[in-house]
């Protein structure tokens, strides 16, 4: 018996050892040593990770076909994409972004939704009888002018599900149904308008606001930011990309983490972000490529034709593009209907750098670390960061045809944004690494180096501040409340 006890310890010391070899030749990540899992979906692919030590910041792991990841993801975090499907929060993100009083705002979405401008810009995939339903009507309130809009992109969402993949449209039929299994009420269609409503409702709204920007700061809370560095910028050539996401704190604030994606094909990539979503807006991928969105107002919008919009299309990236040209090749050639800056960043296989590409409907622009202004380009915005390593941008285009072609304004926040933001990069130039740069992109932190947010430390991130290594694949992010604990993580 003592023998046979012996035995057993060893065989199962034994065992244990080869654990790791095992999960290594079968393809598996192993689940990090930071946290307890919380709870694991139906199939036992997906989980939710504990990865702040008991401090509430959680890593949501999904695996397997699009079908499954979907399930697991509405499964795990119904309660979350319930939130985000919700008409309250599309309705706080109009009125948290557009620095206006309810009468001026009544009066803008009161133009946007006039019936012979929408015949115009959507006439021709929308029919006349549900552009007559959604119209503006004398004496709609603004409630109602927002229910109206949000309808009609509904509509376009539906029309442009074209040139939605086909894996997507699966993934996000599995996010309903996993979270109408776990008991909360969401619809397909919901979750469609959830990943790919935001560029429907810009690019109705873009080309009616924009010409008010000359005389009106109407996006004073617009604060989208980031950075790559590589090279001499950084500590260890590494490539560091900061990615500045503020868009609302209503729901966001409590709901964000970081979510880890495995599919069945393409790259495993990783994503600062709320369950809800499969697409992104901030994220890396197991290659090295780093990709986020910021938005920029510009006349040149086609709502009628969206494409798969800017969450989905950065989504593809991080799943199917290996190289930092490859990203951008792929942007160029998509279908567009919205303005977008998406900043990219390359770590590994032979590009590292990193770009700012400058988007509209008809437009792009890439903007690299090298790109230089001509002498007869004087009266435009300057590139100020100067630097073969190094690309900063915010929410204005700086490539000099943008602006006037795109029919953009430069607001005037975003363009202070800008000019802190890289005199602060330059200032830490060759000092660059993962928890510089996280110092780095929080610049507008409450009682940091600006008065952006105040002093007020307890205050909830408008969603969230991520740094990620691109060479090593580390990330490190903040979201919750700017004295919450950062959380790090790797692919």
């Amino acid at each position: 018996m003592t023998f046979m006890v012996k035995k057993s310890k060893i065989t199962i010391v034994l065992l244990l050892m080869c654990i790791p070899l095992v999960i290594a030749a079968a393809g598996i990540k192993p689940v990090a040593a930071y946290g307890a899992i919380i709870q694991y979906s139906p199939d036992g692919q997906g989980y939710i990770q504990d990865i702040s030590a008991g401090s509430g910041k959680y890593l949501m792991h999904l695996q397997g076909s699009p079908y499954a990841m979907g399930y697991q993801q509405g499964w795990l975090g119904g309660e979350s994409v319930e939130r985000l499907t919700e008409i309250n929060w599309r309705k706080a993100i109009v009125l948290g972004m557009l620095a206006a009083d309810n009468d001026m705002l009544t009066i803008i979405m009161t133009d946007i939704m006039d019936l012979d401008r929408l015949t115009d810009v959507v006439g021709s995939v929308v029919s006349s009888a549900d552009l007559q339903a959604v119209c503006a009507e004398s004496g709609d309130d603004l409630d109602t002018l927002l229910d109206k809009m949000f309808t009609l992109c509904g509509i376009l969402v539906d029309v442009n599900q074209q040139y939605v993949p086909s894996e997507y449209i699966t993934e996000m039929q599995g996010v309903a149904d996993g979270a109408t299994d776990a008991g909360y009420d969401v619809t397909y269609e919901e979750v469609l308008l959830l990943n790919c409503g935001m560029d429907a409702m810009l690019a109705l709204g873009y080309p009616v606001v924009e010409p008010l920007l000359i005389w009106m700061n109407l996006f004073e809370y617009l604060s989208c930011s980031g950075f790559v560095a590589k090279g001499s910028a950084t500590v260890s050539g590494h490539t560091i990309m900061g990615r500045h996401y503020q868009f609302t704190d209503f729901v966001t604030h409590e709901e964000m983490m970081m979510m880890e994606f495995v599919p069945s094909s393409g790259n495993r990539f990783m994503s600062t972000s709320c369950p809800g979503f499969i697409g992104v807006t901030s994220a890396m991928n197991v290659q090295g490529l780093g990709i986020g969105n910021d938005m920029v107002p510009a006349g040149d919008c086609d709502p009628a034709q969206l494409g798969m919009g800017t969450l989905l299309t950065c989504r593809y990236v991080m799943q199917y593009k290996n190289q930092l040209t490859d990203a951008i090749n792929f942007i160029k050639n998509s279908v567009r209907g919205c303005s977008w800056i998406y900043g990219i960043g390359d770590g590994k296989n032979g590009e590292t750098g990193g770009c700012a590409l400058e988007t509209s409907d008809t437009y792009c622009y890439t903007r690299s670390m090298s790109y230089t202004f001509k002498w007869y380009e004087i009266f435009h915005t300057d590139q100020i960061e100067k630097k073969s390593d190094l690309v900063t941008y915010t929410n204005h285009y700086i490539y000099y045809q943008m602006n006037s072609k795109a029919d953009s304004t430069i607001i005037n926040d975003s363009d202070w944004r800008y000019e802190t933001l890289t005199n602060l990069a330059l200032a830490a130039y060759g000092t660059l690494s993962i928890e510089t740069g996280s110092t780095l992109i929080n610049y507008l932190r409450p009682g940091g180096p600006t008065d952006y947010y105040g002093s007020d430390t307890s205050q909830s991130v408008k969603c969230a501040v991520t740094c990620w290594d691109l060479t090593t694949l580390q990330a490190k992010a903040l979201y919750g409340h700017y004295d919450d604990v950062w959380v790090s993580t790797s692919l």
